[in-house]
Protein backbone atom coordinates (compact mmCIF):
# COMPACT_ATOMS: atom_id res chain seq x y z
CA UNK A 1 0.00 0.00 0.00
CA UNK A 2 2.69 2.37 0.83
CA UNK A 3 4.42 1.64 -2.46
CA UNK A 4 1.06 3.57 -4.14
CA UNK A 5 1.92 6.86 -2.17
CA UNK A 6 5.73 6.57 -2.80
CA UNK A 7 5.38 8.28 -6.42
CA UNK A 8 2.61 11.17 -5.39
CA UNK A 9 5.58 12.54 -2.99
CA UNK A 10 8.32 12.25 -4.95
CA UNK A 11 6.14 13.90 -7.97
CA UNK A 12 5.48 16.60 -5.23
CA UNK A 13 9.46 16.88 -4.52
CA UNK A 14 10.21 17.23 -8.08
CA UNK A 15 7.87 20.09 -8.83
CA UNK A 16 8.49 21.82 -6.06
CA UNK A 17 12.40 21.97 -6.64
CA UNK A 18 11.89 23.11 -9.68
CA UNK A 19 9.78 25.92 -9.32
CA UNK A 20 12.84 27.82 -7.04
CA UNK A 21 15.54 27.87 -9.04
CA UNK A 22 14.92 31.86 -9.50
CA UNK A 23 15.86 32.43 -5.81
CA UNK A 24 19.33 33.53 -6.07
CA UNK A 25 19.43 33.17 -2.27
CA UNK A 26 20.57 29.14 -1.37
CA UNK A 27 19.64 28.59 -4.84
CA UNK A 28 21.82 24.88 -4.88
CA UNK A 29 19.57 23.63 -2.43
CA UNK A 30 16.73 23.56 -4.89
CA UNK A 31 18.19 21.28 -7.18
CA UNK A 32 18.56 18.61 -4.54
CA UNK A 33 15.71 16.21 -3.26
CA UNK A 34 12.86 17.16 -0.81
CA UNK A 35 12.99 14.66 2.39
CA UNK A 36 9.73 14.79 4.40
CA UNK A 37 9.50 12.74 7.94
CA UNK A 38 7.05 13.06 10.56
CA UNK A 39 5.60 10.39 13.67
CA UNK A 40 2.33 10.41 10.81
CA UNK A 41 1.18 11.15 7.44
CA UNK A 42 -1.63 10.52 4.92
CA UNK A 43 -2.63 11.22 1.42
CA UNK A 44 -5.89 11.91 -0.12
CA UNK A 45 -4.66 10.90 -3.99
CA UNK A 46 -8.25 12.36 -5.38
CA UNK A 47 -7.96 15.54 -4.37
CA UNK A 48 -4.20 15.40 -4.59
CA UNK A 49 -3.32 16.47 -0.41
CA UNK A 50 -0.44 15.06 1.40
CA UNK A 51 -0.58 15.41 5.28
CA UNK A 52 1.98 15.36 7.72
CA UNK A 53 1.57 15.31 11.38
CA UNK A 54 3.75 15.17 14.49
CA UNK A 55 7.63 16.58 14.36
CA UNK A 56 7.85 17.39 10.52
CA UNK A 57 11.26 17.52 9.39
CA UNK A 58 11.76 19.09 5.94
CA UNK A 59 15.23 18.64 4.47
CA UNK A 60 16.50 20.16 0.88
CA UNK A 61 20.13 20.65 0.73
CA UNK A 62 21.09 23.15 3.71
CA UNK A 63 16.95 23.73 4.21
CA UNK A 64 15.19 22.49 6.83
CA UNK A 65 11.73 23.57 8.37
CA UNK A 66 10.99 21.87 11.69
CA UNK A 67 6.69 21.92 12.12
CA UNK A 68 3.72 20.31 13.76
CA UNK A 69 1.76 19.80 10.63
CA UNK A 70 2.30 20.20 6.89
CA UNK A 71 -0.14 20.30 4.42
CA UNK A 72 0.80 19.94 0.83
CA UNK A 73 -1.68 20.21 -2.29
CA UNK A 74 -1.22 20.51 -5.84
CA UNK A 75 -3.71 22.50 -7.93
CA UNK A 76 -5.12 21.70 -11.59
CA UNK A 77 -1.90 23.81 -12.85
CA UNK A 78 0.81 20.84 -11.44
CA UNK A 79 1.78 24.04 -9.41
CA UNK A 80 2.07 22.88 -5.23
CA UNK A 81 1.20 24.85 -1.96
CA UNK A 82 3.15 24.05 1.20
CA UNK A 83 1.37 25.27 4.61
CA UNK A 84 3.43 23.81 7.98
CA UNK A 85 1.70 25.01 10.99
CA UNK A 86 4.24 24.96 14.41
CA UNK A 87 4.08 26.53 18.01
CA UNK A 88 6.40 27.88 16.12
CA UNK A 89 7.42 26.32 12.60
CA UNK A 90 11.21 27.17 12.32
CA UNK A 91 13.17 27.51 9.18
CA UNK A 92 16.81 27.03 8.50
CA UNK A 93 18.71 27.75 5.34
CA UNK A 94 22.72 28.23 4.65
CA UNK A 95 22.75 31.27 1.85
CA UNK A 96 24.94 30.73 -1.26
CA UNK A 97 27.53 32.93 0.63
CA UNK A 98 27.82 30.07 3.62
CA UNK A 99 25.44 32.52 5.96
CA UNK A 100 23.18 31.09 7.69
CA UNK A 101 19.52 32.65 7.57
CA UNK A 102 16.69 31.60 10.05
CA UNK A 103 12.91 32.03 10.77
CA UNK A 104 10.18 31.32 12.98
CA UNK A 105 6.48 32.02 12.72
CA UNK A 106 3.07 29.95 13.51
CA UNK A 107 2.60 29.39 10.10
CA UNK A 108 4.87 28.71 7.21
CA UNK A 109 3.39 28.62 3.29
CA UNK A 110 5.11 29.15 0.33
CA UNK A 111 2.95 29.39 -2.93
CA UNK A 112 5.19 27.69 -5.44
CA UNK A 113 2.86 29.46 -8.82
CA UNK A 114 3.19 33.12 -7.26
CA UNK A 115 7.26 32.16 -5.71
CA UNK A 116 5.34 33.65 -2.63
CA UNK A 117 6.94 32.54 0.75
CA UNK A 118 4.87 33.80 3.97
CA UNK A 119 5.45 34.18 7.21
CA UNK A 120 2.18 34.67 9.85
CA UNK A 121 2.13 35.22 12.81
CA UNK A 122 4.70 35.94 15.55
CA UNK A 123 7.38 36.17 12.64
CA UNK A 124 11.14 36.85 13.30
CA UNK A 125 13.71 36.15 10.54
CA UNK A 126 17.31 36.56 11.39
CA UNK A 127 20.16 36.97 8.55
CA UNK A 128 23.83 37.88 9.46
CA UNK A 129 23.62 40.90 11.94
CA UNK A 130 19.93 41.87 11.54
CA UNK A 131 16.54 40.45 12.76
CA UNK A 132 12.77 41.55 11.35
CA UNK A 133 9.77 40.53 13.39
CA UNK A 134 6.26 41.58 12.72
CA UNK A 135 2.95 39.43 12.26
CA UNK A 136 3.31 38.61 8.79
CA UNK A 137 6.47 38.90 6.19
CA UNK A 138 5.91 38.06 3.04
CA UNK A 139 9.24 37.27 0.77
CA UNK A 140 8.97 37.17 -3.10
CA UNK A 141 11.25 34.94 -4.89
CA UNK A 142 10.86 36.16 -8.39
CA UNK A 143 11.44 40.14 -7.63
CA UNK A 144 13.10 39.35 -3.85
CA UNK A 145 11.30 41.78 -2.89
CA UNK A 146 10.75 41.76 1.51
CA UNK A 147 7.67 43.43 3.28
CA UNK A 148 6.38 43.35 6.43
CA UNK A 149 3.18 44.28 8.75
CA UNK A 150 2.27 44.59 11.87
CA UNK A 151 -0.12 42.75 14.42
CA UNK A 152 -3.34 44.94 16.06
CA UNK A 153 -1.01 45.59 18.94
CA UNK A 154 3.02 45.67 17.75
CA UNK A 155 4.58 47.40 15.51
CA UNK A 156 7.28 45.66 12.57
CA UNK A 157 10.30 45.73 14.28
CA UNK A 158 13.96 45.67 12.38
CA UNK A 159 17.31 46.03 14.11
CA UNK A 160 20.56 45.82 11.96
CA UNK A 161 23.73 45.13 13.92
CA UNK A 162 26.81 46.46 13.37
CA UNK A 163 29.89 44.47 11.74
CA UNK A 164 32.55 43.68 14.25
CA UNK A 165 35.51 45.85 14.14
CA UNK A 166 37.70 42.86 13.72
CA UNK A 167 35.98 41.34 11.08
CA UNK A 168 38.10 42.74 7.80
CA UNK A 169 35.70 42.90 5.41
CA UNK A 170 34.55 45.80 7.12
CA UNK A 171 37.60 47.25 6.34
CA UNK A 172 37.51 50.42 3.96
CA UNK A 173 38.50 49.63 0.46
CA UNK A 174 39.99 53.08 -0.47
CA UNK A 175 42.21 54.44 2.02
Amino acid sequence: MLKRFIPVVALLAITTSSGNTAWAQGRADFSKPIEISADRDWFDVANKIAVFEDNVVIRQGSLTIAADHLEVTRRGDQSDSFIAQGSPALYNQLLDDGSPISAEAEIIRYDQDQQLLTLSGNVKVSQNNSVIQGNEIIYNFATQQLSASRGEKDRVTTIFLPKNKSDQSNEPTNR
